[in-house]
């Protein structure tokens, strides 16, 4: 079986998206160890190729990717928000194009592991006719799964949990560290209107705190995400705080399982990153999540965490940590659940790919 991988931000920076592709290929490795997959992208192909030698990595020119479509089997949407277009048209339309390669080529179109915030995304004609277009679709979570049956028309959709659990229970983030409180802070070219008072109130938390660490799980510098931050905070201010940047470009370390080795966990996580939260779940730490979207209020639910409003006070800071302390310790079991999810929704796509497939055509 011949799969192209039609999402094309990998490599951009985020270290979430190499979580949650880890995860895939884990279960693909297992589920169909002989099937094949290429990928577009715009940035710089050859860390990928190092980390990520399973696929084909591939410019992201339209010549290419009609090529990559009409030689492949199945085409599959591979995580994150992909219909989201409140800030940009940009991914939607890299989807309109990719559909219409699809059509031509007449090659079955999947989505596996995504999320839909809102249900003002799939108002969208353009988005819309993707979704009807779609063979299945798996989400990584229950309320994207409901958007998506309240649209008109829509393919077969099935509720999982993200595939960077598939990848966390095969290589799980260092265990969090007693007495460290660690931040990741996100807010999408926006600044953030509660970070004075977030930082004093560290300082008046009733718990030893040892050491404070301002994660980036993006490595580049834009405008609103955790490096940016931290670099408008006063010299003061950034001495109390341990800048980490795991995977900084452009040499990141090839293997993600090294450089998840260090991935700061902390005993307290506050984080406006969905992938974060994720991993700090299977690392034991207490969390609390900045909820800036519906996919952060998403994770929330999951984990049984608690969520902080992005303007906050110094009391509320403080009274939203403690209460992050209650429910962590049966996060374990939540975690590996949902793995087992996240597993089972890339079974029922290789079956969906594998039956969508000619016969005499592919391979196993």
């Amino acid at each position: 079986m011949r799969i192209h991988l039609g999402h094309h931000f990998y490599g951009a920076g985020n270290l979430g998206d190499d979580f949650m592709l880890a995860g895939f290929l884990a279960a693909l490795r297992t589920l169909a160890p002989l099937a094949s997959c290429t990928c577009c992208v715009p940035f710089p192909l050859e860390p990928l190729r190092l980390r990520f030698p399973s696929i084909t990595w591939l410019p992201c020119d339209e010549p290419t990717r009609a090529r990559c479509i009409a030689d492949s089997d199945v085409w599959l949407g591979l995580g994150g928000s992909p219909f989201q277009h409140a800030l940009s048209r940009w991914f939607i339309d890299h989807l309109i194009s990719e559909a219409g390669l699809c059509r031509s080529a007449g090659k079955p179109m999947f989505f596996l592991g995504i999320g839909v915030q809102t249900t003002d995304e799939l108002a969208n004609g353009d988005v819309a006719r993707i979704c009807a277009q779609a063979a299945a679709i798996w989400t990584r979570d229950d309320a994207s799964a409901e958007r998506l049956t309240a649209l008109p028309s829509h393919p077969a959709v099935d509720a999982a949990r993200d595939l960077a659990h598939i990848f966390f229970k095969e290589s799980p983030p260092p265990t969090a560290t007693a007495g460290r409180l660690t931040l990741v802070a996100n807010f999408d070219y926006h600044g953030w209107s509660g970070q004075t008072a977030f930082v004093r109130a560290t300082r008046q938390f009733p718990r030893p705190i040892f050491e404070r660490v301002w994660l980036a799980q993006e490595s580049r510098e834009l405008p609103g995400a955790e490096r940016a931050l931290y670099a408008a905070l006063g010299p003061e201010e950034q001495a109390t705080w341990c800048l980490a940047v795991p995977d900084l470009l452009p040499t990141p370390v090839a293997s993600l399982a090294e450089t998840l080795e260090r991935w700061p966990s902390g005993e307290w996580l506050v984080t406006s990153r969905y992938h974060a939260a994720l991993a700090g779940a299977w690392a034991g730490s207490k969390i609390a999540i900045i909820a800036t979207n519906e996919k952060l209020r998403a994770a929330a639910r999951e984990l049984a965490c608690p969520v902080l409003s992005p303007s906050a006070d110094e009391s509320t800071v403080i009274e939203t940590l403690l209460a992050g302390e209650a429910p962590h310790l049966s996060r374990s079991a939540a975690t590996s659940v949902a793995a087992e999810s996240a597993y089972g929704a890339c079974d029922a796509f290789v079956r969906a790919a594998r039956s969508a497939v000619a016969p005499g055509r592919g391979t196993p």
